[in-house]
Order: C-alpha cells, then sequence, then structure tokens
C-alpha cells in the first residue's frame, strides 16, 4: 500500500518559509526509510543522526535569517552574486 501526502499535511504551518524546498524532500525521504516495516531496511540511528546533521548544515547555509525576525531562504549561491 502506497500513500501520498501533500506538503500540507506533512509541514507544521509555523515553519512556513523556514526550509528549503530541496532540504524537507530529504527529510521526509528520511523519515520514510525509517518507517520502513522491516528492520533490515531501515537506517541505522548512526545514519540517521549523520544525515539530519547534513540536512541541518545545509539548510543553514542556505537560509538567511533577517534582524528584524524575518526569515528569506536564499540559495547559496546567491549570496555571493551581486
Amino acid at each position: 500500500m502506497e500513500a501520498h501526502f501533500s506538503s500540507n499535511e506533512l509541514i507544521d504551518p509555523r515553519l512556513a518559509g523556514n526550509f528549503t524546498a530541496e532540504g524537507m524532500k530529504e527529510l521526509v525521504g528520511l523519515a520514510f526509510q525509517c518507517l520502513n516495516p522491516s528492520s533490515r531496511r531501515r537506517p541505522r540511528m548512526r545514519l540517521v543522526a549523520t544525515e539530519l546533521d547534513r540536512i541541518l548544515e545545509t539548510e543553514m547555509s542556505m537560509t538567511t535569517f533577517m534582524g528584524d525576525g524575518t526569515t528569506i531562504v536564499t540559495l547559496g549561491s546567491q549570496l555571493f552574486s551581486s
């Protein structure tokens, strides 16, 4: 049985704009791997922790927070363009 979810059903609306689509896609993919009914096919927790750290680090490098509390998602390559 395959389930289909929209991003509105999976993402807390309070997070709006505080992440990149790619980062959320990776996070959701990792979460679904963890839900595999077969324990042999689920990732080990060490790998999960490593992947979560990698996703967070990537998100932090791609997201800029403005001083007034406003969050603006800026691709890393755009930070250095004129």
